[in-house]
């Protein structure tokens, strides 16, 4: 939003003509002047009182009212007199709050006249009165925060003055009572003794004063209440609980138990507890209240009933009390008895396509007895199960097949059941042995080189569990690669040749033999396939990308260059890397994958387009292969030219410059006839980072200014040149434009018309009109006058149209957040015309604004208003002609006006409805973030927007176009915008040309020096300040260090925008104090940056 700049009104200027009356005198008589005293009944007022005040003064007087009075610390009522004018009395009533001994009320003589009508003359004071309305105020402290039985507190309470009345009744005492209060110094500190209340634990109490039970010595009574710190009382009997964790305890288990005592004890030992069917673990504890230890039962016992007891008399607490009587802990039973089992395999003897059953039978019933408790040796089992509630089981037992073995068992892991009790089994269980015989033809493969880089081979070794026939190449699958020669010399083990494929990488590959294409000497083929050992194949180079951060280096930056290769790399050094303009520290890397380097550019050097250049051949991966080419980096263009507020070239659209322009030479001439009425300039910096104005308007450089309205005579063009470093340099022409004439071969007649021999023809009359296009104009009386501010506002006044001489000025408010309540939308920026001329103008007056017709709706147009102030609204402004993009009226009066979009079809404002405030703002991915609050604000301020998927990716990085929008968007810019004429202008998004455009017509932003504005560049920190600083209009006076603790790391042309800011509040440091100006924008950086703006420009 636009941020005003505050003019104070011009001064009027009122001329009053009068008749004169010429009187003869006839004496003359002198009077003196008035004078007066002042008396304050009172002179000591507290709280609640008033005082009379008496104004005697030597002779009555008229005119005396309560702006003639100014009061210290106070205020008058309405004055009166009740004899004539001679005594006047009023009541003064003193300000709250306030303690001030010296006071006076002054009077300023010349606001009153004696009945002669002399004025009096210079001040008269009262007499001093003080003044304390300030109640007192308490602070309250106990001493002992932590009170046990036995302990007592000092309190002590001390006011901010001496007061009276205080009493034991005043306070309110948590849990304690308090002794009789006593005071040694007058009233001001207060103590007394704190005993707390027997039999209490309470961690938060405190003492409470009713500040209203005690006035200070001028009877100000305190108010509301003030409590004191906290303290803790511990005033109860030790006692405990004994928690066993688990219950139901069988063999093999132990349950924690857990001994919580009331507060801290000491001499705790083992030999205070007693318990049944168990033994305890030594007992420990990490805060003497809270013990633990673990409870072994007894084996071999099942009891239902038992406890642990504490004898309480074994232990005392930190003051040294013992508990009393003994504590059981809840109850828990003992189990320790575990089942056993038999398994019985019937056939013991299989071969292909039988079975058999298998029994199992445990001494009692079971639970949780599944097929997972047994290990079958070369077979499955089908599911176990029971018919008799638990006690026998049975299931088939199917042989695997391609098995020879003669030894063989089933085994029962008895851990895996529980009896009824809960008790698990112990050890293993094995079945009788059975035989098996089910062989099938089987193979491996090893592949002997498990790593294959570039140029390697490796051997294939296929063994088969015994001689084969029919095996080809074609029985085998090979993972990037081919296999050649294969050859055999018993047909039992085969070897071949694996060449892999080029530009491979993968970590997994095997070759697959397809089992089926092969049979033993029996005629049986194999079956399914078989997969070699893995092997890994890196065939392909080491390729790299290298980034080059800061792509527009001046004197003194630098830039972090990071060059990432597509895998761990080894043999890399900077001898591999060829730098343009500039050299490149020691590469380094903590992963051998990505390097990083800083790149120092060339001093003297002006080049836009430079990059860095890596030989890929000068590295390997860690498979050996070596890179392939060249790797160049993103163009980075150096400027290290020294900063220059020269320009290199001056032009004008008319008249020619005298002398030659040249870069030392400041001061030219122009002469041009009477026809030219406006000219513009063309001036083009050699510093593409210098600013340039043109009678104090911005302009681009090597762009023609907005035209410049030249008076008949004289008028003097002032061309201000400032460079990066601030440095300026002032150029000046003086046009000068000639009077009209007469022309032909006559002579002028001085009538208005000139002869040539034959026949006359008017002459054109002397322009007198006097313009200005600095939005500020002085008319004499009568003369017309057209001024404007640039193209945006352009005011014809004509002649006669006051009869004074008339003095105006145009300013641009920029903060219009008040003047739109009712949310109107602007057409046009608004504008605030000041005179020196009070009421109605004798002539209309013609105001023409200019606004961007194109961006309205089809059922929309413009029209223009002006701010009543009294009223606090728009009044619109009948008989607009709209002609292209201006809108022209004729008015009266001046005030602020703006052009505001309207509806077409009854003619009122166009109200914003698209921010509601009371809307909620939701992204799934904001919640908790630190920016949440400011990014929900700027999207109801429509600054920025989240994405189609609703998340507003609060981390992506923010490009020179997008936080171009985003400014422009906080400074709800309404400018049509300057013409872009950067370099790369095609590459400006359709979405952010207009906010691109008006930011240059601002001067916020002017590109790089290579013409260039780089739209799609991320946002630096350093660039963010500088557009910041420029939006905000802040001295940028070059400073030569910042407050941040990586100054010399921050640009110079940046060091003055970025501490103006921090001082201001709008940007802050990074960890330790670093500002970081090299790293790339987020976007919630962005908003917090830009949110702060805001709130500085209010």
């Amino acid at each position: 939003m636009y941020f005003a700049k505050k003019i104070g009104l011009l001064s009027l200027i009122v001329s009053i003509v009068a008749g004169l009356v010429f009187l003869k005198p006839t004496g003359i008589v002198y009077a003196s002047s008035p004078t007066s005293t002042i008396v304050v009944a009172d002179s000591v007022l507290s709280i609640g009182e008033t005082s009379n005040v008496t104004i005697t003064f030597s002779e009555a007087v008229t005119g005396l009212t309560l702006a003639d009075l100014t009061v210290a610390n106070g205020t008058l009522n309405a004055m009166s007199s009740s004899d004539g004018g001679v005594t006047w009395t009023a009541t003064l009533t003193p300000v709250t709050g306030i303690a001030d001994a010296t006071n006076v009320i002054t009077l300023d003589n010349t606001g009153v006249q004696n009945a002669a009508g002399n004025l009096g003359a210079g001040t008269t004071d009262s007499n001093n009165y003080a003044i304390d309305t300030q109640r007192p105020t308490a602070t309250i402290v106990v001493s002992d925060t932590a009170l046990s039985i036995g302990e007592t507190s000092l309190v002590i309470i001390t006011f901010s003055e001496a007061v009276l009345g205080f009493t034991n009744a005043d306070l309110t005492v948590a849990n304690g009572t308090l002794s009789a209060l006593s005071s040694s110094d007058g009233g001001i500190t207060w103590t007394a003794t704190l005993t707390p209340t027997s039999g209490i634990r309470d961690a938060t109490n405190i003492i409470t004063l009713d500040n209203s039970g005690v006035a200070d010595m001028a009877g100000n009574a305190g108010t509301g209440t003030t409590s004191s710190n906290n303290y803790a009382i511990d005033t109860t009997l030790l006692t405990a609980t004994i928690l066993v964790a688990d219950s139901t305890l069988s063999i093999g288990e132990t349950s924690q138990v857990t001994i919580t005592f009331s507060e801290a004890v000491t001499d705790f030992t083992n030999t205070d507890l007693t318990v049944s069917n168990g033994t305890l673990s030594v007992l420990s504890t990490s805060d003497n209240i809270t013990y633990t230890t673990t409870l072994t039962p007894v084996t071999g016992i099942t009891d239902a009933t038992n406890v642990i007891t504490l004898d309480n008399t074994g232990v005392q607490n930190a003051t040294g009390h013992a508990g009393v009587g003994t504590t059981d802990s809840n109850n828990y039973a003992i189990d320790t008895q575990r089942p056993t089992a038999a398994i019985v395999v019937s056939d013991t003897a299989l071969s292909n396509g039988e079975t058999s059953l298998v029994t199992i039978t445990f001494s009692e019933a079971v639970s949780g007895f599944t097929n997972a408790d047994l290990t079958v040796a070369y077979g499955t089992l089908s599911a176990v199960n029971s018919s008799d509630g638990g006690i026998t089981w049975t299931a088939t037992l199917t042989p695997t097949s391609g098995i020879v073995d003669a030894t063989n068992v089933i085994t029962l892991d008895n851990s895996g059941v529980a009896d009824m009790a809960g008790n698990a089994g112990a050890g293993i269980t094995s079945s009788n042995n059975y035989a098996i015989d089910t062989t099938q033809l089987t193979a491996t493969i090893v592949v002997a080189d498990t790593a294959l880089s570039m140029g390697e081979t490796s051997q294939v070794t296929i063994t088969f569990s015994e001689a084969v026939t029919g095996f080809t190449l074609a029985d085998l699958t090979v993972a990037n690669g081919t296999l050649s020669g294969l050859s055999t010399s018993d047909n039992i083990t085969y070897t071949a040749t694996l060449t892999p494929f080029t530009g491979i990488t993968a970590a997994t590959n095997v070759i697959t033999l397809d089992n089926t294409g092969v049979q033993n000497a029996a005629g049986h083929a194999g079956k399914g396939t078989t997969d070699s050992n893995n092997y890994a194949i890196d065939t392909q180079r080491p390729t790299a990308t290298i980034v080059v951060a800061d792509t527009a280096l001046s004197i003194g930056e630098t830039s972090l260059v990071t060059i990432t290769f597509s895998e761990a790399v080894s043999g890399f050094t900077n001898g591999d890397l060829t730098v343009a303009n500039g050299v490149l520290s020691s590469v380094s890397s903590s992963d051998n994958m990505t390097w990083t380097a800083t790149l120092t550019p060339n001093s003297n050097v002006n080049a836009a387009t430079n990059t860095i250049t890596l030989d890929n051949s000068g590295v390997t991966d860690y498979a050996g292969n070596a890179g392939l080419g060249t790797t160049e980096s993103n163009s980075y263009a150096v400027f290290t030219v020294a900063a220059s507020a020269d320009l290199s070239s001056m032009t004008l659209s008319n008249g020619t410059l005298s002398p030659v322009f040249a870069s030392g030479t400041e001061v030219y001439t122009s002469s041009v006839p009477n026809s030219v009425s406006t000219l513009t300039v063309t001036a083009t910096a050699l510093d593409s980072h210098a600013t340039i104005t043109v009678n104090g308007n911005l302009v681009i450089s090597g762009q023609a200014s907005s035209n410049i309205l030249l008076n008949v005579g004289s008028n003097t063009i002032a061309i201000v040149v400032t460079a990066s470093d601030q440095s300026t340099r002032t150029y000046t022409i003086t046009v000068t434009r000639e009077n009209s004439s007469s022309t032909g071969g006559g002579s002028s007649n001085g009538g208005g018309t000139s002869t040539d021999g034959g026949s006359s023809t008017p002459t054109a009359p002397m322009d007198n009109t006097v313009t200005s296009s600095d939005g500020k104009i002085t008319l004499p009386t009568g003369r017309p006058g057209l001024v404007s501010l640039g193209k945006e506002i352009i005011i014809s006044i004509p002649a006669g149209a006051t009869s004074q001489e008339l003095k105006l000025s145009i300013e641009k408010i920029r903060n219009t957040e008040a003047l739109l309540k009712n949310n109107e939308v602007l057409a046009s920026p608004v504008f605030d015309v000041l005179t020196n001329v009070s009421g109605n103008f004798s002539k209309p007056v013609k105001l023409t604004l200019a606004y961007d017709a194109a961006s309205l709706k089809s059922d929309q147009t413009a029209a223009v208003f002006y701010f009543d102030g009294v009223k606090k609204a728009w009044v619109k402004v009948e008989g607009g002609m709209i002609q292209a993009n201006d809108i022209s009226v004729e008015v009266n009066h001046f005030s602020k006006y703006a052009a505001l979009v309207v509806n077409k079809a009854n003619g009122m404002p166009v109200v914003d409805r698209t921010t509601d405030p009371t809307t909620e703002i939701s992204f799934t991915d904001i919640s908790g973030h630190w920016a949440e609050v400011s990014i929900k604000e700027a999207v109801r301020e429509r600054i920025v927007t989240g994405y189609p998927d609703e998340t507003f990716k609060p981390g992506n990085t923010v490009t020179r176009a997008e936080f171009s929008v985003m400014l422009m968007n906080a400074l709800k810019s309404t400018d049509a915008g300057a013409e872009l004429i950067f370099t790369d202008t095609a590459w400006i998004g359709d979405w952010a040309k207009k906010a691109v455009s008006q930011a240059v017509q601002a001067g916020i932003i002017r590109g790089y020096q290579d013409g260039s504005f780089r739209p799609n560049a991320k946002m630096t920190r350093a660039e963010m300040a500088a557009m910041i600083a420029n939006a905000l209009e802040l001295s940028t006076k070059d400073i030569p260090t910042t407050s941040f603790s990586d100054d010399k790391a921050i640009p110079a042309w940046a060091k003055s925008s970025v501490e103006a800011l921090k001082k201001l509040g709008i940007v802050k440091g990074i960890g330790a104090g670093d500002f970081n100006p090299s790293a790339q924008t987020t976007r919630a950086e962005a908003v917090i940056v830009l949110m702060n703006m805001l709130g500085q420009s209010k």
